[in-house]
């Protein structure tokens, strides 16, 4: 085991849709949805029972406007607006991470991504084990020495080796293979006629978009060649949209981001306002009775709801009911 000290960085927002889909039709008495807060709480549980970090931390984005969004007004503008039963509960996860003692990182105008990516660089260059948690594809871009990414929809853990093998390219090209394939759910526009199979081997082969706009006239696939000097604009832009930064005006303070025994009672308190019984009896007693948990159900594919059951190690019943699919 490595002797280096280990720091968590916790993609925010994707856990917490993640925990929304992942649990379905799960309240309190009164009515109001608990099923991400309770989620959420689980796939906390599990990561500092598993990983044992030493330092950890929640980045969560502000909304926008942001770097990419100025950038480009229609970056993102394809996605649906978060349910109203998911907003209704972001003001108790957030007192979740609070009660748990775990430190909120958030810098005004940058997405989530781009936070991670900076304090992740840093703490790698200074020594330590960093794990990112997230299941959002654009993040194995950061994965190198000193830097993995365990994968909460797949429940299994990056290093370079497995998103090479997985992606046919080292992970600091995967923003060139995402700028040709484009990404519908941030509307990246990627090259017309390039989709991810062709991204992959056209990547693998020429390296970077730039190295390959420079040589599109030598591709002998039409649908590739023509795509390519015609969208050369479209090319870089998505490229830069899908690059995580990583040199954000912010420091890495390990002693901030040290983890820290939770607080129980202020645990205690919150299980019991949303009446999270098993939860509540682990910690030896609430301070109000609590109903029973109503039904749990799941809508995501048979394999991510395994993976899910599996990872919650038996402390929640998944039931599989026809949904929506999470957001990629």
């Amino acid at each position: 085991m490595s002797a280096r000290p280990r720091l968590l960085l916790i993609d925010g927002f994707h856990t917490i849709f993640r925990a929304f889909y992942a649990i379905r039709e799960l309240t309190n008495s009164k009515g109001e949805p608990t099923n991400a807060v309770f989620g959420f709480v689980q796939i906390l549980r599990k990561l500092l029972r598993d990983e044992k970090p030493d330092f950890i931390g929640v980045a969560f984005d502000l909304g926008e406007p942001t770097a990419r969004s100025d950038k480009f007004a229609d970056y993102k503008a394809n996605r649906a607006p978060t349910p109203d039963a998911l907003v209704a509960q972001i003001p108790y996860i957030r007192r979740v991470i609070e009660a748990f003692r775990i430190p909120l990182i958030e810098l005004e105008s940058h997405e989530a991504d781009d936070v991670m990516g900076t304090l992740s660089r840093q703490a790698a260059a200074a020594g330590y084990d960093v794990v990112l948690v997230s299941a959002d594809k654009d993040l194995l871009q950061l994965v190198g020495p000193g830097v993995t990414l365990f994968h909460t929809g797949r429940n299994r853990i990056y290093d370079a080796a497995a998103v090479e093998a997985e992606w046919g390219v080292p992970p600091e090209r995967v923003p060139d293979v995402l700028a040709l394939m484009g990404d519908a759910v941030d509307n990246v526009p990627g090259v017309p006629g390039i989709g991810e199979k062709g991204a992959r081997q056209l990547v693998a082969e020429y390296g970077t978009v730039e190295n390959l706009l420079e040589r599109a006239g030598d591709i002998r696939r039409k649908a590739y060649r023509e795509g390519l000097l015609e969208h050369r604009a479209a090319a870089l832009l998505s490229k830069e949209l899908a690059t995580i930064h990583t040199d954000l005006p912010i420091e890495l303070h390990p002693e901030a981001l040290r983890a820290e025994p939770p607080d129980t009672g202020a645990l205690r308190r919150l299980y019991s306002e949303l009446e999270f019984r098993a939860l509540l009896e682990e910690l030896g007693g609430s301070e109000t009775a609590a109903a029973p948990l109503t039904e749990l159900a799941a809508p995501a594919s048979a394999a991510e709801v395994e993976a899910f059951a599996a990872g919650l190690a038996g402390e929640v019943t998944v039931v599989l009911v026809p949904g929506e699919e999470p957001v990629a």
